[in-house]
């Protein structure tokens, strides 16, 4: 008897083992939550590796606004964004194995399980409120002279910047302190400017930290890169000079049948732009935005989407009503310097822009 308790005892010892080796080789990444705001909706799981972000995971939201997403854990620290319509929260991972994400009541999205994740989200939301500002005052148009509105961006992204600075002098090794020396604002906004010698100091502190602590990690050597350029930020403010100019830029692109359609065509109407994979669209938003275009006559489309599979891409935009093209090359991309899909511009019949990436209901001209 005592012989089969030795025998039982090895095998349960041995089957233990086995276990935990097997979760070391394929650790998981769970990132989860509770967003009451996208109940219903697809949230999205994008990689920051590289100049564009790539969408990984996504998935559906429960009706209480819950989600769980598990994916392989990555082998060093790694960007991510999550996000739905407009809302979206950056953060990081590294041994980190949990990642739960809440919501306050005015939206603002934090992280518990990791504390350097918790940092990059924090930042993000700073982010995120500082481009609704932007985009408020740039809304007003004629009611806030220019040099008042420039005047009033200028400060709120001042008051980002202490956040930040704070964050990266605490710790320039830290994900956030790259975080915030990449971040765009909306319009193209550049809170930091390298050609200025204590912006360029701060970025060369952060810079030779990352290098020693993560010697060619694809951050740092972008880092780098960014350290050996010239002349390639502008002051803060200037980001805006494309949104004054109140026009948007020709877009001209095969639809289903090969004949080129240009933008213009239809500027004297209220646009949409939309820059989303057809056949990958969230089919609930696919019918809220085919209901919302059937109930506004004066109003169109210009529906952009990347399939190389023409016959497909044909057969799906000929269940929509409007102007759907198809870019192989992703020209548009570049044109319009998309940090992500699906994006949206709204254009009123002057041409001028009036929105970007706000959810895909309800819009206003």
């Amino acid at each position: 008897m005592k012989m089969y308790d030795i025998i039982l005892k090895t095998i349960t010892i041995i089957s233990l083992t086995l276990s935990v080796v097997s979760c070391q080789k394929n650790p998981t990444l769970t990132i989860h939550g509770k967003i009451p705001a996208i109940a219903g909706k697809v949230v999205y799981i994008d990689s920051i590796t590289s100049s564009k972000p790539v969408c990984t995971d996504s998935a559906v939201v429960k009706e209480d606004g819950s989600f769980e997403i598990k994916r392989n854990a990555v082998s060093r620290m790694t960007f991510f964004q999550l996000r739905s319509d407009s809302l979206f929260a950056m953060f990081c991972a590294d041994s980190t194995e949990n990642i739960k994400f809440h919501a306050s009541s005015h939206g603002e999205l934090s992280i518990t399980g990791d504390d350097e994740a918790a940092q990059v989200c924090k930042l993000s939301q700073h982010v995120r409120a500082t481009n609704k500002y932007i985009s408020t005052l740039m809304l007003m148009g004629d009611k806030c002279p220019k040099k008042q509105m420039k005047k009033l961006i200028y400060s709120r992204v001042m008051q980002y910047r202490t956040i930040a600075d704070s964050l990266m002098k605490a710790n320039p090794v830290a994900p956030v302190a790259y975080y915030a020396m990449n971040v765009k604002l909306i319009y193209g906004i550049e809170p930091y400017d390298f050609n200025d010698k204590d912006d360029r100091r701060l970025l060369a502190i952060v810079t030779n930290g990352w290098n020693m602590i993560r010697p060619n990690n694809v951050y740092s050597n972008q880092l780098l890169t960014k350290l050996t350029e010239k002349g390639s930020n502008g002051k803060v403010g200037d980001g805006l000079l494309y949104s004054e100019k109140a026009s948007y830029v020709d877009l001209c692109l095969p639809d289903a049948n090969e004949d080129i359609v240009s933008l213009n065509c239809i500027r004297n109407k209220n646009l949409i732009l939309l820059f989303w994979n057809l056949r990958n669209m969230d089919p609930v938003v696919l019918e809220n935005l085919k209901s919302y275009y059937k109930e506004t006559p004066d109003l169109e489309i210009y529906h952009v989407s990347f399939d190389e599979d023409k016959e497909a891409f044909k057969e799906a935009a000929e269940q929509c009503p409007w102007i759907c093209v198809n870019d192989l090359q992703g020209k548009s991309v570049v044109t319009y310097n998309l940090d992500v899909i699906p994006s949206v511009f709204l254009f009123n019949k002057n041409g001028t822009i009036v929105g970007k990436n706000i959810p895909f209901i309800g819009y206003k001209f």
